[in-house]
């Protein structure tokens, strides 16, 4: 049977080479936040995780054990915590981790609030570089916050986790100089624009991509999306929060043709354009042997459905014709040049959160809580 002695000597070779992939991918730049990988133990944030059946992979489990250690050195996300059977926690991918602390562009001394405390992996790499005091990180369930404190106990650091909603930040050390969320946002909460410092900002996966936003007044704020995706679990505001809607029924009307082709909806550049005009919509593929989709089901959690088959036609039923809105968005999408988030910016003022196309008084789509 191995000591905690060779788990800690095997963990810390396979963290190596985890974090070699990262460099070599170009995640993983600067050598502050390479050290931070290097040194914090991920498998004693990540004890068991959730495989895509559901079932329990450990390290206290002889049977799991091999399989657990070599995907907590994965660059893949694991799900580490389910409510009512849906993933409603995560360790994420450690690439996209890397990159949005690398985004954080943080000096010494500064202080950072992190809205999504997960396993706590996350909050150990930022007390890593910028220590204990420096780091608040809240969840909104005991049932997270609880473990996420004694995987931290367990990597040797001690920052502030706190329980609470998260949309209301934690006041009680403000101002922040940065705010990372690793949830996404449907608009952001005006508590974390209070809470900044003079010249901070928030990091937020606003629908499907990162937003660096700037606080440009005690209530107002600008920012520019990054370019890539960014895809994480809803901001948790409840216990209950989280699961996605229930599909509703399949429509069974005759099928329409559709000028959006199965690809479209496979391309990031698209779906984060769907996420801001659309949001909160569940997907389901059918996939070919590529891995690319030749018809998917979409639908709301108002009751709305689409379904789109492998013939290029289309049925809708439920309050909302879905596909036909994702028709206009792609007419949008196709007329702009098939733009990418980088292209885009979010405008917050005390009456309404705006995300526009390439200037604020351009084409825009109004954030509304989801």
């Amino acid at each position: 049977m191995s000591t905690k002695t060779d788990l800690d000597q095997e963990a810390a070779q396979l963290r190596a080479k985890l974090v070699q992939t990262l460099v070599d991918a170009g995640d993983l730049t600067d050598p502050a936040w390479r050290d931070a990988f290097a040194e914090v133990p991920r498998h004693k944030c990540a004890p068991y995780f959730y495989d895509h059946t559901g079932r329990k992979v450990a390290g206290g489990d002889p049977e799991t054990r091999d399989q657990w250690l070599t995907a907590v050195h994965e660059n893949r996300p694991l799900v580490t915590h389910r409510t009512g059977g849906s993933a409603t926690s995560s360790s994420s991918q450690p690439s996209i981790m890397a990159r949005m602390l690398e985004a954080l562009q943080v000096d010494d001394g500064m202080r950072v609030l992190e809205l999504g405390a997960g396993t706590g992996y996350n909050a150990a790499l930022l007390a890593h570089r910028l220590g204990d005091d420096n780091v608040v990180t809240i969840d909104v369930s005991p049932d997270i916050t609880g473990p996420a404190r004694e995987h931290l106990a367990a990597t040797g650091h001690h920052p502030l986790v706190v329980t609470g909603d998260g949309a209301f930040g934690w006041p009680d050390k403000a101002p922040y100089d940065r705010i990372l969320v690793t949830c996404q946002l449907s608009t952001v909460p005006p508590a974390l624009v209070r809470q900044l410092a003079e010249d901070g900002f928030i990091l937020a996966p606003l629908g499907n991509a990162l937003a660096r936003i700037r606080r440009t007044g005690d209530r107002t704020a600008e920012g520019a999306f990054l370019p890539g995706g960014a895809f994480f679990m809803p901001l948790r505001r409840g216990a209950d929060d989280g699961q996605p809607a229930h599909r509703p029924a399949l429509p069974d009307a005759l099928g329409r043709p559709t000028r959006v082709p199965a690809t479209a909806i496979a391309n990031n550049d698209f779906r984060f354009l769907l996420s801001i005009a659309v949001p909160g919509l569940t997907w389901q593929y059918d996939l070919d042997d590529d891995k690319q989709p030749t018809g998917a089901r979409v639908w709301a959690s108002d009751g709305s459905i689409a379904d789109l088959k492998a013939d290029g036609t289309v049925t809708e039923a439920g309050p909302r014709n879905l596909w036909s809105l994702l028709e206009e968005e792609y007419d949008t999408y196709l007329g702009a040049g098939a733009p990418g988030p980088e292209r885009y910016g979010v405008t917050i003022n005390e009456d309404a959160q705006r995300v526009w196309l390439d200037t604020p008084d351009g084409r825009s789509w109004q954030l509304t809580p989801a």
